[in-house]
């Protein structure tokens, strides 16, 4: 097993490493095969807004169930981790119409958007522009819908949140522990760097009509899912083979499909839970698998009096060990 103190990324200023990010790099396939390639893929971990792919089956099962069929604009924003941009505040807030409510019933808290330009505009922080509106929204319309009260949605004990655990312990192989609280207020459920990079795999598969209905969702509007200068997003408009997923502390899933490995699943935990290494990691076993990555998400520039002094990327030695791994090499 590699080390778990293994060196991913280095960050480098004229050609001088300023500073280092240990963590977990884990590769699995939807059968539950799963490869380790730095750290301890049995590790506990809170995936956070990574999960919310897989969130979003629990509420399309149960809205399918009801009759109601969302868009994929809907699923795409249900999933996301948004950047507070105008359109998707519109997409949550046209979540919220379809179970007949609006902003006043979400209990993420008020929050400034990341976007800056939208941030400009507002006199202050509302819950529409948090960036989990989305999955606030959706989970307000499956619960509503089947005639619960929506104050209560996010309580562990609903129908809804039960049936969220239930996926997710398909999905991931195994019960997910807790749950704690996440940012946003709603349930945060720890699983390993395995599990995630297995759920990514059959995310990336489709390997049931709901997960195929979200990821087909994400890849056809990824600039829902996040924002224009977000990884997820930008992995994703870079190679359309790629279903891709930030979470807090630096966490980020990855589905990809190989032309010959097919399906796989990619899961980056950073030990320090820094959020501007784990998009480097992502991206450079992308490439390692024949993928596409977005170059400013593969080697991030470090600025030196507004230009270019050095990078934040993976160590070679990533790169290598998967290409030899899957014999790609």
């Amino acid at each position: 097993m590699p080390s778990s103190t293994s060196l991913l990324v280095t960050v480098t200023r004229d050609g001088v490493i300023e500073s280092g990010h240990l963590g977990d790099v884990v590769v699995a396939t939807p059968d539950g095969t799963v490869t380790t390639f730095a750290g301890d893929a049995t590790r506990p971990v809170y995936p956070r807004s990574a999960l919310k792919p897989f969130q979003t089956t629990a509420v399309l099962s149960t809205l399918q169930d009801l009759g109601l069929h969302p868009q994929e604009e809907h699923l795409a924003i249900i999933s996301a981790s948004h950047d507070g941009g105008d359109d998707q505040q519109v997409e949550a807030a046209s979540v919220l119409a379809e179970a007949g409510l609006d902003e006043s019933a979400l209990r993420c808290p008020a929050d400034w958007p990341i976007n800056e330009a939208v941030r400009a505009e507002l006199d202050a922080p509302t819950t529409l522009s948090h960036n989990c509106s989305g999955k606030h929204a959706g989970m307000l319309w499956a619960h509503a819908a089947a005639g619960h009260d929506p104050a209560t949605y996010l309580e562990t004990d609903t129908v809804l949140q039960q049936r969220i655990a239930r996926a997710l312990a398909e999905i991931l192989d195994g019960a997910p522990q807790g749950p704690g609280i996440d940012g946003c207020g709603a349930p945060a459920w720890l699983t390993t760097t395995g599990g995630l990079a297995t759920g990514f795999a059959r995310l990336a598969a489709g390997s049931t009509s709901v997960l195929a209905a979200v990821r087909d969702a994400m890849v056809a509007h990824p600039e829902l899912v996040g924002g224009p200068s977000l990884p997820d997003t930008k992995l994703m408009l870079a190679d359309a083979r790629v279903v891709a997923k930030r979470g807090a502390e630096g966490v980020m899933g990855c589905g990809f499909v190989h032309d010959r490995l097919g399906p796989v699943g990619i899961a980056v935990k950073i030990q320090d839970g820094s959020d501007r290494a784990a998009g480097p990691v992502i991206a450079a076993v992308i490439e390692a698998l024949g993928g596409v990555p977005a170059p400013d998400v593969r080697r991030v520039p470090v600025l030196g009096g507004g230009v270019p002094h050095g990078e934040i990327s993976a160590v070679p030695e990533l790169s290598t060990r998967v290409t030899e791994a899957f014999g790609l090499s």
